[in-house]
């Protein structure tokens, strides 16, 4: 069957409306108009940009690449297409093809702030710091007053261990936004600020920013295997039974700490304050029930008893743990198992370390459990993370209810 030829007319009438659908989100009926255009002028790059776009919108990131892959082959000079198939190679983790474009874009427009950004963040993310410096300090140079260099140029300071740079840029995102809580708790934790616990949106920003590479970066990069150490003391145990009616992961995350004992839970429970986290923990099918909730807000609503309760690198984002201790003790059955983990300190108490994580002494978890009706079973030293080439010396806690 021949297909029917188009003219310029219907093209155009064609086109409009695909564009028009597409600017009112109606991605449906657009994706029908620029997919006809595109079965009689496959050549034109116009409507493979278009249709790239549509894609990116609806978060189809893959297919979106594919149509600004050909859109770039048929107009190769053409640099907002190169910007937008690099932003689809780094949503798909494509980051060093994504930079390989940002930096083809800067030969010829070598003051594209948005370009400079964009590949300073690719650098970031590969870890090279000198170059992510050198990136966001053009943008700062060209834009003083850009939030995100500023944020971002705080962040590899931070990493590279700069402390005085680092403090130096997180408080000049306070002058630009002085309700910012990440750049609040950074800057308390570069300069030693007594805080009991981080914002809420900290931790949620983190993680959310996080999910994508978070279980590359900490199995992989950090060689984090604090779920399966706790796992390995929990078999090897005398003093508790092992397999569990009701199990509760605190700060589940992706999943990493309930794939160590969804066999040996009959059903298990998951909260965690970062959607992000929680959407992949969901796929992998291990948890009867995932809420995104603050630990101590979903305690204090939650009705279920537990007797199992997990915490695997949770209290390091948390601080203040009384409250915490107590609201467990009320969800726990008599016979209760509660595995959890800790950055270890000397001497007495809590305190918020330069990484914006919290450390717990033995002294203060003892007190905290006594004063809670916790009873400490067992404690094993562990190494936790590595961390710039060091490990992270931390202790793995095992407790059950206090006896009357």
């Amino acid at each position: 069957m021949t297909k029917k030829y188009i003219n310029a007319e219907e093209f155009n009438a064609i086109f409009l409306q695909a564009c028009e659908d597409h600017q009112n989100q109606r991605y449906e009926a657009a994706r029908c108009g620029y997919e006809k255009l595109l079965s009689h002028f496959p050549e034109a790059p116009i409507l493979h940009y278009n249709f790239g776009l549509l894609l990116y919108e609806c978060q189809n990131f893959s297919e979106a690449r594919k149509s600004f892959e050909r859109a770039a082959e048929l107009q190769p000079s053409d640099n907002d297409i190169i910007f937008n198939l690099a932003l689809c190679c780094k949503q798909t983790g494509d980051i060093e093809r994504a930079l390989k474009y940002y930096l083809e874009i800067l030969k010829s427009e070598p003051e594209s702030i948005d370009t400079l950004y964009n590949a300073a963040g690719c650098y970031r993310d590969l870890k090279y710091l000198d170059e992510a410096e050198h990136l966001y300090l053009r943008v700062l140079d060209l834009s003083p007053d850009h939030f995100s260099a500023n944020n971002n140029i705080a962040y590899v300071y931070h990493l590279s261990g700069n402390i005085t740079k680092a403090v130096f840029y997180f408080k000049r995102v306070l002058e630009l936004q002085p309700a910012h809580k990440m750049a609040e708790h950074m800057l308390a934790a570069l300069t030693g600020a007594e805080v009991a616990a981080p914002p809420k949106v900290y931790v949620k920003e983190v993680f959310d920013n996080y999910s994508k590479f978070y279980e590359k970066s900490l199995v992989e990069e950090l060689q984090y295997t604090v779920p399966e150490s706790i796992r390995e003391v929990v078999e090897k145990g005398t003093s508790w039974k092992k397999s569990f009616d009701c199990g509760l992961d605190l700060g589940c995350g992706t999943g990493l700490s309930g794939e160590s004992f969804a066999d040996v839970t009959r059903q298990l429970s998951g909260v965690d304050l970062s959607p992000g986290m929680i959407d992949i923990a969901r796929e992998k099918g291990i948890y009867h029930s995932l809420t995104e909730c603050d630990v101590n807000e979903f305690l204090a609503q939650d009705t279920r008893m537990y007797d199992f309760i997990l915490a695997a690198d949770v209290f390091i984002y948390l601080g203040e743990l009384k409250e915490t201790f107590r609201l467990l003790r009320q969800r726990a059955t008599a016979d209760v198992l509660f595995c959890f983990s800790t950055e270890s300190k000397t001497g007495e108490g809590f305190s918020l370390r330069l990484t914006g994580r919290f450390a717990h002494s033995s002294h203060y978890i003892e007190r905290v459990a006594r004063a809670t009706g916790w009873q400490i079973i067992e404690k094993h030293a562990s190494a936790i993370r590595r961390e710039k080439d060091a490990w992270i010396k931390g202790d793995l806690w095992f407790m059950k209810m206090k006896e009357a």
